[in-house]
């Protein structure tokens, strides 16, 4: 960092690097008190630890077998029997108002992405839910998604960022400050 145009250093900064460079004197008595009490410390917890790492390692596989099994039994419940989440997904609010489900299809164009989903009101918002395709173009990513008649908001997910409709109406923000496309859908 040249002061005067001559490479020189301040003499204020000259003395803030020389303290750094000075090895802190410390009494040999108060640094073999600490690590002393570092390795009675440490030979303390391995005792006490020894003893409880094998209990806790086999409490811990058999908490995860248990979790397992309790986890596949609940996925395999949900989507066995009727009335299950993917059915509420689509079953419209009103349970005695009949609603036909209408095919609406999405595109945008995104030629350089490696992944994109849709994410919406109808799914969640799970960018996981609804993953696009490319089209035989290579621009352009499609899906046809099944949906009761109503008013969406929704969004892409272009790996991994969201990205509005270019092409449809837009909300005035959401909870993040980006603002949603708009779907409308309706029966004829």
């Amino acid at each position: 960092m040249p002061d005067d145009g001559q490479g020189r250093v301040p003499p204020a900064l000259e003395r803030a690097v020389e303290l750094l460079r000075e090895e802190e004197v410390v009494s040999p008595a108060w640094r073999a008190a600490v690590l002393g009490a570092v390795e009675r410390d440490a030979d303390s917890r391995d005792l006490e630890l020894r003893p409880r790492r094998f209990v806790a390692l086999r409490t811990a596989i058999a908490a995860g077998i248990v979790c397992a099994a309790a986890g596949s039994a609940a996925t395999l419940a949900v989507f066995r029997w009727p009335g299950t989440v993917a059915t509420v997904a689509i079953t419209p609010q009103n349970p005695t108002q009949v609603s036909t489900l209408l095919p609406v299809h999405f595109s945008v164009v995104a030629p350089s992405a490696a992944s994109v989903s849709i994410v919406g009101d109808f799914n969640h918002w799970s960018p996981t839910a609804l993953p696009m395709k490319r089209s035989v173009d290579g621009r352009t990513w499609e899906i046809d998604v099944k949906l009761p008649e109503g008013r969406y908001n929704y969004a892409y997910v272009v790996d991994g960022q969201i990205a509005r409709d270019p092409s449809a109406p837009q909300t005035g923000g959401d909870d993040f400050g980006v603002p949603n496309s708009v779907v409308m859908v309706r029966g004829t």
